[in-house]
């Protein structure tokens, strides 16, 4: 009886303490899985401009540097033959002088205009390549990762690496512009030799003088046509250098270099406030400066019923504007005026509020016609009509989900940001990992991998799951760990000699 109360109690306590643990601990092995199996099937078909063979090729290989990178951290069986044909792939599109093929590196910081702008470095490529075997658990010694250091060693101007900027111009198509230095590239390089021992402090000074806000982000970033703050988007046609930087600023923090507090908290900053969480405020504004009578409805669709019921209904007069913030439960909101009343569209939508750059945010300048069928991002009118008692305007509300841009992959760029300016603590951080475990869809080609980064991140899977790497590599530039070894053997040497000749001491 006694052996079976306590094995009664131990069953209680068992129990007890795995309803204790935090919910998001609890659920993050089989999310996790789940977000490996889709990583490990994802592939890199984009839609739109960045369709070019020229641009999906490049995102093939880094898709696969990244899966192998994401499926590592997260603790994918490493002799599956799954991952092992994901290494094998990458070792095949190695080069005879070293290099891998290039990657698009979205860091060109001169870009002006309308133009589309390519940046694809080998550097980069090469460098990220030889991280992901790494996690694979190749050997530092090996063939493959020697030549691909003695190209990244070859191939540096000054302290930084480069990428070559191709433009579409619609005269003569894509074209080189030229090579420029690259941010994106440098982190990668300086992250991998760092990790093999090579003195890369010039590098390392170079990026923290240039990884400030106005290299991180384009010229369009806080005038962007879709949201004023660019979000991280999930698709290749307008990414952000914070964006691209995300992994190998992970690297780069693994390494001990961490980046300027400014930086970190401008960014910091910025995610707090775009994050699809409270504070969100409904704005109507007229043209004319006059009251008027409204009626303003707010809908939300019934699964039970199939169709749209009202939740609320608010009746006044306004003179210059409507606001009101809003409830997360409502999805359309429905405003009615009397007379021919219009609203100006440029001042009227959903906004947050941007204290860091002094400005609203606005989520949803231009609304779908079809929205009730179809969520769209692409460009259209607000809509609306005209009867003989009155004027008309559909809003559609943002989903108030926790997420930024409602997707995985936009979600994840910002979450791994927060990480890196340690914020973990901050409860938007455990609301986008929250999205992440309810939501698994993304309409990025790389977006699974980086949600499985996030996990890996929260969970403790990333910093349980680097690679050791005990190795000398040999370098005849700059190499710190050649004192270091030195120093060693001359302490074992001395040791020695002191210990013998005390021996010696003793038996005269």
């Amino acid at each position: 009886m006694k052996l079976e109360f306590r094995i009664k109690i131990f069953v209680v306590v068992v129990l007890v303490l795995l309803l204790s643990l935090p919910f998001s601990l609890v659920q993050s092995v089989p999310v996790e899985k789940d977000y490996q199996m889709k990583t490990l099937y994802s592939h890199s078909k984009n839609y739109g401009i960045s369709s070019y063979d020229f641009v999906e090729k490049s995102d093939d290989f880094y898709l696969t540097c990244l899966k192998v990178i994401a499926l590592a951290r997260s603790e994918f069986p490493k002799n599956s033959p799954e991952f092992q044909r994901l290494v094998e792939e990458i070792k095949s599109k190695q080069f005879e002088d070293g290099s891998f093929p290039p990657i698009i590196t979205d860091d060109y910081s001169r870009a002006e205009g309308e133009w589309v702008y390519w940046e694809k470095s080998k550097a980069a490529g090469t460098a990220l390549a030889l991280l992901a075997l790494l996690e694979a658990g190749e050997s530092p010694n090996s063939e493959v990762v020697i030549k691909g250091i003695k190209f990244l060693l070859a191939n540096k101007t000054n302290e930084y690496w480069t990428s070559t900027v191709y433009i579409d111009w619609e005269r003569s198509g894509i074209k080189r512009i030229g090579e420029f230095p690259s941010l994106v590239a440098t982190a990668y390089a300086t992250a991998l030799l760092h990790r093999l021992g090579y003195n890369v402090t010039d590098s390392w000074q170079w990026l923290r003088a240039n990884l400030n806000t106005k290299n991180l982000t384009r010229n369009y970033a806080f005038d962007n046509l879709f949201v004023g703050f660019l979000f991280p988007m999930p698709y290749r046609d307008f990414r952000m250098p914070y964006e691209s930087l995300s992994l190998p600023l992970l690297y780069l923090r693994e390494e001990g270099f961490k980046l300027n507090n400014e930086t970190l908290e401008f960014f910091s900053s910025l995610f707090k406030q775009s994050q699809y969480l409270e504070n969100t405020t409904l704005l109507f504004v007229f043209y004319e400066n006059y009251s008027t009578k409204y009626e303003l409805k707010f809908l939300r669709f019934s699964l039970i019923n199939k169709m749209w019921e009202e939740s609320k209904v608010i009746r006044g007069v306004a003179n210059e504007k409507i606001e009101l913030q809003l409830n997360p439960e409502e999805e359309i909101a429905v405003l009615k005026i009397e007379g021919l009343r219009k609203i100006n569209p440029q001042k009227s939508g959903v906004f947050k509020k941007l204290g860091i750059i002094n400005k609203s945010m606005k989520i949803y300048p231009e609304f779908p016609m079809n929205y009730i069928n179809f969520r769209s991002y692409a460009a259209s009118q607000i809509l609306h009509f005209s009867e003989t008692n009155g004027t008309y305007y559909i809003i559609p509300l943002p989903k108030l989900d926790k997420s930024w841009n409602h997707d995985v992959y936009s979600t994840s760029i910002a979450l791994i940001w927060l990480y890196l300016a340690n914020k973990t603590g901050y409860k938007g951080f455990n609301g986008g990992i929250e999205f992440l475990q309810s939501s698994g869809e993304s309409l990025s080609f790389d977006g699974y991998a980086y949600a499985l980064i996030a996990l890996s991140l929260y969970g403790g899977d990333w910093e349980k799951n680097k690679p050791e790497i005990n190795a000398i590599v040999s370098n005849k530039e700059k190499n710190i760990k050649y004192p270091v070894y030195i120093l060693a053997i001359i302490v074992i040497f001395s040791i020695g000699y002191f210990w013998r000749k005390r021996k010696q001491d003793k038996g005269l």
